[in-house]
């Protein structure tokens, strides 16, 4: 008789399964504004029984397939000034879209002031620049469909 070998198949797990930033604003509902521009929504924040200003915020996608696994934002008001950023920050923030072209038009139109998409070597569905209203820079990109976040 023979003897039956059995496959083991191992599954690993990362040992992180998510990341999300916490940003320093001077005002956490202009800052909200300027988010939701980007489809995100505020899904919790501190005080809920007192009035504005909020002392903290976290933002979610709605339409994300997941929240847990979509793109999440926390805002933190510091009452301190918040340093602008300058050409080679030391945060940059990647953000990925579904239609770069859509998404950078309907930013221009509601009047903010997003750079010429430019297409490097490395993301050559494109990228452009926007600063927040603290001036964070964020970079939001289109993956190409053979990279780890294309759709």
């Amino acid at each position: 008789m023979g003897t039956q070998t059995e496959s083991v198949v191992e599954t690993q797990v990362a040992p992180i399964n998510s990341i999300v930033a916490m940003v320093h604003v001077a005002d956490i509902e202009r800052s909200a504004e300027f988010y939701k521009l980007l489809g995100f929504e505020i899904g919790n924040y501190v005080p809920r029984d007192c009035p504005p200003p909020m002392h903290w915020a976290w933002l979610y996608q709605p339409n994300a397939p997941s929240w847990k696994t979509g793109a999440n934002l926390m805002l933190v008001r510091d009452s301190r000034p918040i340093p602008l950023v300058s050409e080679e920050p030391h945060v940059l923030f990647y953000l990925y879209a579904h239609d770069l072209v859509g998404l950078r038009d309907d930013l221009l139109s509601k009047g903010i002031a997003a750079g010429p998409i430019c297409h490097p070597e490395y993301l050559p569905a494109g990228e452009f620049k926007v600063h927040d209203p603290d001036g964070y820079m964020l970079m939001i990109a289109q993956s190409g469909k053979d990279t780890p976040k294309g759709q």
